[in-house]
């Protein structure tokens, strides 16, 4: 009887470590007699057959792991040599060696979980070597200025869009969310020629950018000249035709007034308008003498050369 007691209570127990508990951010692939179930278990406790006929392997989906390929040590000397720990070297498409630092961002995916999880021995190893080759074919294209310095952006670019369909196509059971290169450094034997070729490119940007600087300015300064010249032009221009715009305003005005007085008096045009411009002469050579230093008392009836007076003095 107690011998029953005991075996029931040992088959309770074997029967309860069927219970199994996944963490809220993550879910569980059940293997049942070592064939993986279709459906995905939830976070929270769930139950299944006890070990060994039950195996549970809990995954975070969300979680965005980071693979580094070619960790180089920082160096507080630049020019001393410095051992890295796992070195990527890299040859360039003009023949140059360069140490650089890669950096994936990848998520396990919950479509292709299986492949992730028992698909191969190394997934991860799997993974560094799609990068790698892809790194090698897009560096051995590209010259060491454009990898060192100049093309980081576009490199990485291109390094997503070759890996990521590559890792699709294997089914690792994983997506690329970034691939980065962090860091190019040249060998230690040739960083102080780099450093030297890096001072010159930084000279040559600073000359080029105080050229473009003074060309700026003394394009600005001409540019105002132009539009202080044009201002002036346009004064003179409207000064000019207020003025002809006036005096043409004027002469109509006579015009109109010397046939009004034709008709009033009863005279021809010529008529009156001969008395109109003695009239004018007159007030004119009032105006004009009434400011002469000068003055002469002259005959009326008796003609004068309005010249003479200037005979008598200096020429």
């Amino acid at each position: 009887m107690k011998k029953r007691y005991w075996l029931g209570i040992a088959l309770a127990v074997y029967l309860l470590s069927g219970f199994f508990v996944i963490p809220a951010n993550q879910k569980g692939v059940v293997r049942r007699f070592g064939r993986v179930h279709p459906t995905l278990r939830s976070s929270g406790l769930n139950f299944d057959l006890p070990w060994p006929f039950t195996r549970v392997d809990r995954v975070n989906f969300n979680e965005v792991r980071t693979l580094t390929l070619g960790e180089i040590e920082a160096d507080p000397n630049f020019l001393v040599v410095a051992p890295s720990a796992r070195p990527s070297t890299f040859l360039t498409g003009d023949k140059n060696l360069l140490l650089l630092t890669i950096t994936v961002h990848y998520r396990v995916s919950e479509e292709h979980v299986v492949n992730w999880l028992y698909g191969s021995d190394s997934v991860v190893r799997r993974l560094q070597l799609i990068v790698e080759s892809a790194t090698t074919d897009l560096v051995s294209r590209c010259g060491v200025d454009f990898v060192h310095t100049q093309g980081l952006a576009e490199l990485n670019n291109h390094l997503l869009r070759d890996v990521r369909p590559t890792v699709e196509k294997l089914r690792l059971g994983c997506s690329v969310e970034q691939v980065s290169i962090d860091r190019a450094e040249p060998p230690s034997r040739a960083k102080a020629e780099f450093l030297d070729v890096s001072n010159a490119r930084a000279d040559m940007a600073r000359s080029i950018h105080e050229a473009r600087a003074y060309a700026e300015q003394k394009l600005a300064e001409s540019q105002a000249d132009a539009r202080k010249i044009l201002d002036d032009a346009e004064q003179v221009r409207h000064r000019q035709s207020s003025a002809a715009r006036g005096s043409a305003d004027r002469f109509e005005t006579l015009v109109a007034q010397i046939h009004r007085d034709a008709q009033a008096s009863g005279r021809s045009y010529d008529e009156a308008k001969r008395l109109v411009m003695e009239r004018m002469t007159n007030e004119t050579l009032r105006q004009v003498l009434g400011k002469a230093s000068k003055k002469y008392v002259l005959n009326a009836g008796t003609p004068f050369d309005l010249m003479f007076p200037a005979a008598k003095g200096n020429p």
